[in-house]
């Protein structure tokens, strides 16, 4: 993992989020309005209750969670997404609290979720530190995203190396953290490289 090197900021470059408010324009849902894999497959594994969506996007997951019986909470960096996730909630006939934040500041509730989700979203590492303060005893973690093989393989119009996931970054960063992992995969399908994970926050010894 050492040997892959993200590139050096540039200082030129948009915000992420005027940099998503311009992807996210336009009436198309970019990512379409279905929920992404492991959270459609996972479903019965996440601990129902509050659930906070982290990077929400234009609320695909969130809005199926909500479906699904969950009181959700979503925050993401683009105002654009944020309103489009409204729309999607109301189509669907579902209530999502999903509010426009810049998600470098912010600073997780304490153990307010029984589940929490961040999906094709690569935070600073403290994020996990926040997520493992937000999560009830026993409450769920749910990730999938990019990794660097996505970039290297099969690049994809609009996406950053520096938004994938090194090899084994992301067990990396709940090592220590009191995580129990229940599902962990990290390996090519067809064209797409991700890394998907569920993870059960157990009480310290």
């Amino acid at each position: 993992m050492d040997d892959i090197r993200y590139p050096e900021p540039d200082p030129n470059k948009k915000t992420a989020g005027q940099l998503w408010n311009d992807r996210y324009a336009g009436e198309r849902y970019l990512y379409g309005k279905e929920p992404v894999l492991c959270l459609k497959n996972g479903l019965q594994f996440l601990k129902k209750g509050r659930a906070l969506d982290v990077g929400m996007g234009e609320g695909r997951n969130a809005v199926y969670l909500a479906q699904h019986g969950f009181q959700v909470e979503g925050v993401d960096g683009s105002s654009v997404a944020i309103e489009k996730a409204k729309k999607l909630a109301t189509e669907k006939g579902v209530t999502v609290d999903a509010k426009s934040q810049n998600l470098d500041f912010f600073l997780m509730p304490l153990m307010k979720y029984e589940t929490i989700l961040m999906t094709y979203f690569r935070p600073q590492p403290r994020f996990f530190t926040e997520i493992r303060r937000g999560l009830v005893d026993g409450g769920t973690f749910l990730l999938e995203a990019y990794t660097v093989d996505q970039a290297r393989h099969a690049p994809l119009p609009g996406l950053d190396f520096e938004e994938c996931y090194k090899p084994n970054e992301v067990l990396s960063h709940l090592q220590g953290k009191d995580f129990h992992v229940l599902f962990y995969k990290e390996i090519p399908d067809g064209n797409a490289y991700t890394v998907q994970l569920i993870a059960k926050k157990v009480a310290p010894k």
